[in-house]
């Protein structure tokens, strides 16, 4: 299987969240200067990690407070430059605001490998009371996070983060995982014997076959007789069991549908 030995990883976050301590932390060194007041960070920094033959570049971005207070078009295009975004979000917080559900989901829509950190965990007494509620925060936020990892993480307290390292590596590798025609095709036939699309005016719309069009991220062509009758909820609903059947944990994949004869019939 093909996988990038070069990852990039983008760190996004409030004003004093530790971004700056958790890439620290996992470098071994204070390579990056913190501070306890808010901001310390005024531009984009990168730093490189070789670790298990793979290269990690660390982008630390300024921290996000409003929009207005940040140039949000320069955020945007570092996210673009990367694999994986880092969103880092401090456990004590009552609520996930605006901003940041549209940076997760422009994260997803762009075709990153997502990672949401909760930090300064040790900070919080009744754990499994406060992890549900953040937990529910995160899952009206999009359709493809319901299902992520979430890491619950203390940058200034714990000592390992080389599961963080080692998810982003099977992150890339996700990124890059090819399905045969195939395995897609038993699946597809076996969710729609399951769950069939609602009939459009008493006719069936019949599904021809999957293949996938791209990798980095994973997209996925659906031949169909009717492509543009295809409800958004049956979209979202293929998109749903499509990752989890295969594995694609923190990936978002793509669907798109298309008319056309079944190349395959004939073989």
């Amino acid at each position: 299987m093909f996988f990038k030995d070069k990852i990039r990883l983008c760190f996004v976050g409030n004003p004093n969240v530790g971004k700056s301590t958790l890439i620290n932390r996992i470098l071994g060194i204070n390579k990056l200067k913190t501070d306890s007041n808010p901001g310390t960070t005024k531009k984009i920094i990168e730093t490189t990690l070789n670790w298990k033959n793979k290269e990690f570049t660390f982008i630390d971005t300024a921290g996000v407070f409003k929009k207005k207070n940040i140039d949000f078009n320069v955020l945007v295009k570092t996210m673009k430059t990367c694999d994986i975004v880092i969103v880092i979000l401090e456990a004590t917080i009552e609520k996930l605001d605006r901003l940041y559900k549209r940076l997760i989901n422009h994260s997803l829509t762009n075709g990153k490998g997502l990672i949401i950190i909760f930090n300064k965990w040790d900070l919080i007494i009744n754990k499994r009371k406060v992890k549900k509620k953040l937990l529910h925060f995160l899952k009206f936020t999009s359709n493809q996070v319901d299902e992520s990892e979430i890491f619950f993480i203390s940058a200034l307290r714990d000592i390992k983060f080389n599961k963080i390292l080692n998810f982003s590596f099977n992150i890339s590798k996700n990124l890059n995982k090819k399905i045969s025609t195939v395995k897609l095709n038993k699946w597809l036939h076996k969710i729609i014997k399951l769950n069939s699309p609602s009939k459009i005016k008493g006719k069936d719309v019949k599904f021809k076959y999957i293949t996938q069009i791209k990798q980095q991220p994973p997209i996925f062509s659906v031949f169909v007789n009717r492509p543009k009758k295809i409800n958004l909820t049956y979209k979202r609903f293929l998109e749903k069991e499509l990752r989890l059947n295969f594995n694609f944990k923190n990936v978002p994949v793509f669907i798109k549908f298309s008319s056309t004869k079944n190349p395959y019939l004939k073989k």
